[in-house]
């Protein structure tokens, strides 16, 4: 391959290629460049030479989305891990695209500070990754999203030049605004290289409290009524009993909801929530906060690749008629359904299992997106068993905005360099 001869010895690896599938689709090899110039060099290769590229760092989300229509190699940013700047005092962090959360959150935690932000894998995901597929977790009631704290972004495009949007100062709103236009992606316009958010001081502490429910919709009602209470969560997970067991919550359904601060506004946080759920709602203790924690977060990583992984984007109202029709769909095709809700932001996480066979998962699956669209919802499948991933759209979108999602495809990678035919409408 002509990369070879265009790169650092070492950067080019033939024997890792699995841990880089995409959608079942297995890279031929794995480019992993020394520097930001090595990896631009790379992509000007790659487009002379009429190969496709997926750019990755540790691989943790590359199945979402479609098998790619070509994929010579995976583009990796492992080795650009370096910690380029943390401002304190400006509360501002630059990283290189390759630097994991798990090893920004140490360095932030040093000064006092973190990005709160936690989705699943966190200590394996890496800046880019967390960008480019957009990921948050339970904190997203509280904190928002990735393009909430996205202040600044370097990309290599697809004829090899490097780009900047944005900057390393909160004020810095000139321009184009290119780290929202990166955010969930997927590396379909270019390779992110680099980095800068915004940043707060760490919480003194945090706390979380069950509220046990009878119903999903019950808990997602409690979800409801904690929104207009003087009660300040950062987070609120309405599970179903499925997810709860797979949790390890003592309660069945359950909404849990989390609460950060000094000790005495998490005392005063408790007493408004045990008054506002006549007294059923309780506080997890000790090791069970972190480990509880930890599982809420990590739930939208499927449990194996036989199920399905469906992220429903919806009102917070709207949930709460949509959710539990899914359960009964799920149980009167034989199959569990675990649930997990962002109840105050209106995205949930269903994980479907043990069907009993693939016509009935795909048939559940097509439920699912007539469903959504009658109702006005958002539905991506996540994650997908190989026999079906051809079969079933991930993304489901076929809004007038493709037109211009297209248009920017085009404009950024007409040679289809990165990720060809993964994306929204085969982009």
């Amino acid at each position: 391959m002509k990369l070879v001869d265009r790169l650092a010895a070492g950067a080019v690896d033939t024997g890792d290629v699995y841990r880089y599938t995409a959608s079942g689709a297995v890279p031929g090899c794995v480019i992993e460049p020394h520097s930001v110039d090595e990896l631009a060099n790379a992509v000007r290769a790659a487009r002379e030479g009429g190969l496709a590229l997926i750019p990755a760092g540790n691989g943790t989300h590359l199945d979402i989305g479609w098998p790619p229509r070509r994929y010579d190699a995976a583009l990796s940013t492992r080795r650009l891990d370096r910690i380029v700047a943390h401002d304190a005092a400006d509360m501002t962090v630059t990283a290189e695209a390759g630097v994991t959360l798990g090893e920004l959150a140490r360095v932030l935690a040093a000064a006092g500070q973190w990005l709160p932000l936690d989705p699943a894998r966190s200590e394996e995901m890496t800046i880019g990754g967390l960008i480019a597929a957009d990921r948050s977790g339970p904190l997203r009631f509280g904190f928002g999203k990735v393009r909430d704290w996205l202040i600044g972004i370097t990309v290599v495009t697809a004829d090899g030049e490097r780009i900047r949007g944005g900057g390393r100062v909160v004020k810095n709103v000139a321009g184009y605004d290119l780290p929202k236009l990166f955010a969930g992606s997927f590396g379909t316009l270019g390779a992110i290289v680099e980095a800068s958010f915004k940043v707060r001081p760490l919480p003194e502490s945090e706390a979380l409290f069950i509220w046990p429910a009878r119903t999903l919709a019950q808990g997602l009602d409690a979800a409801l009524r904690t929104l207009t209470s003087s009660i300040l969560p950062v987070l609120m997970e309405a599970v179903n009993d499925a997810a709860a067991e797979a949790l390890g919550l003592d309660a069945s359904t359950s909404l849990v909801i989390g609460c950060a601060g000094a000790a005495p506004h998490l005392d005063e946080q408790e007493r408004r929530l045990r008054e506002l759920s006549g007294g059923e709602a309780y506080r997890v203790r000790d090791e069970r906060t972190r480990a509880l924690r930890r599982a809420l977060s990590g739930f939208s990583q499927p449990e194996n690749d036989e199920g399905v992984v469906a992220r429903i984007s919806a009102r917070p109202t709207e949930l709460a008629t949509c959710l539990p029709a899914v359960e009964r769909a799920a149980a009167e095709r034989g199959m569990v359904c675990e649930i997990a809700a962002h109840a105050g932001s209106g995205v949930a996480w269903c994980q479907l299992l043990g069907a009993p066979n693939e016509r009935l998962l795909a048939e559940m699956c097509g439920w699912l997106r007539t469903t959504a669209r009658e109702r006005g919802v958002w539905l991506v499948f996540e994650s997908l068993p190989p026999g079906l991933r051809a079969a079933v759209d991930p993304w489901g979108f076929d809004e007038p905005a493709l037109r211009l999602m297209r248009g920017i495809k085009q404009a950024l990678d007409p040679s289809s360099v990165f990720s060809p035919g993964r994306f929204v409408g085969g982009i």
